[in-house]
């Protein structure tokens, strides 16, 4: 494991060069992050030569002056103010720096960011940035961001979810879903420029590293081609799935990336080619970041593309049928013995067949859903089970969830993924939603999501 990378994560001591009894500040509002959720006080060094203390502690006019190690350095300053920081850094010895500091090659000074990595090449000091929002590592408390999703109370959520972003706003956004679905992070980090340590070095630390199962990635470059292959092959083998945004496909799209990076994208078809390659699962859109690691963190991967489908409604059958066969999954028709059993227990005027209709007589008879997963999840060849809920609202939604948590445990028995569509508004059904994914049950707003997830569980699985 590259030890550089390793401090980033997992630093001893860490120095907060631009911290500030000035609670705006970036400085101040990290070192404030820092301590609040738990990172150990006498292991964070507050540099400021204008401030004697800050938050409580010491403040040293630089690195320099910090008495004991320091791990790692985070560079809150203005850009013409870093690299004296870096010369301070090299000299005492710090072997990873972040530079949350702007105005490098996304502003035209690529020459002055350039000067900042050679610089810090020569003294044996890796860099994470310029212009990143910094890091988050559940394992060690240690929240070395700025970013203002950490404002919400008890975050962030621990998990098993790694996340790499070139953009500190997406990686923000992204982590506030994560967390209203109750899906957890172990290692999070803004990259920013990528002037030195780039995607595919995060990538493989993040497949060494024990506490991360799934990583999701937004990328808008990718510099060293042949080092991200390599590190996207070896989280196949250690079956960790990697779900990828690509973006910067269009133009202007890739004019942005320069704007707001300094990165250079690839012209032409982009990365289409080596990520296809890589066999990534790739995303569509913003919302996968979030909706496929909940599926692909909390459920075991399907064996194939057959599925069954059980749903309150007739026309929810419809769509889902429609969107199974759009996305390459198969709905067997039930075995013979199987229809029997469903009828003993489905109102006479229910079709038995997959998609299955339970009706509306669900409302009368909450367990009657129960009793038809029972029956289904122990059939070979139906290798996961899609529930489509519709209009369940309040109490009654509530008990239907409590009916699933249960039949949860039996599906969970024979490794099959069990993923939820539920129609209603989730502010009407709260406390089912809670339940849910409180259970680590993937609940999706529509079938369609849900279907894709299953989709890629189900590729997952067979690849």
């Amino acid at each position: 494991m590259n030890e550089s990378i390793k401090v980033l994560f997992d630093p001893d001591s860490v120095a907060i060069v631009g911290a500030s009894n000035n609670v705006s500040k970036l400085g101040s509002i990290v070192l404030n992050f820092m301590i609040e959720r738990g990172f150990p006080k006498e292991n964070v060094f507050p540099v400021n030569p204008s401030e004697e203390e800050v938050m409580g502690l010491k403040c040293y006019p630089s690195v320099i002056d910090v008495p004991k190690k320091v791990d790692l350095t985070y560079i809150l300053t203005p850009a013409n103010t870093v690299e004296k920081i870096l010369d301070d850094c090299v000299n005492r010895g710090v072997k990873c720096a972040i530079i949350g500091s702007s105005g490098f090659a996304e502003a035209g000074k690529r020459d002055e960011q350039n000067k900042l990595v050679k610089k810090a090449r020569e003294g044996g000091l890796r860099l994470c940035g310029p212009n990143s929002q910094g890091v988050i590592s559940t394992p060690n408390s240690f929240c070395a961001s700025f970013s203002p999703t950490l404002l919400v109370p008890n975050t962030p959520i621990k998990g098993d979810v790694g996340l790499i972003s070139h953009s500190g706003a997406i990686m923000g956004s992204t982590l506030t879903h994560m967390w209203d679905l109750g899906l957890g992070v172990s290692r999070c980090i803004s990259t920013g420029n990528e002037a030195d340590l780039e995607t595919g070095e995060i990538l493989d630390f993040m497949v060494d590293d024990p506490h991360t199962k799934t990583i999701v990635i937004y990328l808008e470059v990718i510099k060293n081609k042949e080092l991200f292959q390599k590190a996207a092959k070896k989280a196949r083998e250690a079956g960790k799935p990697v779900a990828v945004l690509n973006v910067s496909r269009s133009q202007k799209g890739k004019n942005m990336t320069q704007y707001h990076t300094g990165l250079v994208p690839q012209q032409g078809e982009g990365y289409d080619l080596l990520l296809k390659e890589s066999r990534v699962i790739l995303c569509q859109g913003v919302d996968d970041l979030y909706n496929l690691p909940m599926a692909l963190a909390w459920q075991p991967k399907s064996k194939d593309n057959r599925i069954a489908v059980i749903a309150t409604s007739g026309a929810a059958c419809t769509i889902t049928a429609d969107l199974c066969e759009e996305y390459g999954l198969e709905i067997p028709d039930f075995k013979e013995e199987v229809n029997e059993k469903l009828k003993n227990i489905l109102p006479e005027f229910a079709q038995i067949k997959n998609p299955l209709d339970v009706t509306g007589q669900i409302i009368l008879n909450l367990g009657m859903f129960k009793e038809c997963v029972d029956i289904l999840c122990g059939e070979d060849y139906l290798n996961t089970i899609l529930l489509v809920i519709t209009s369940a609202v309040g109490d009654p939604a509530a008990l239907l969830a409590n009916d699933i948590v249960a039949v949860s445990k039996e599906v969970k028995r024979f490794n099959k993924p069990l993923i939820v569509s539920w129609l209603a508004s989730r502010i009407l059904s709260e406390k089912a939603h809670e339940r849910l994914l409180g259970n680590r049950i993937p609940t999706y707003p529509t079938i369609r999501t849900a279907v894709r997830a299953i989709k890629e569980i189900s590729d997952w699985g067979k690849k």
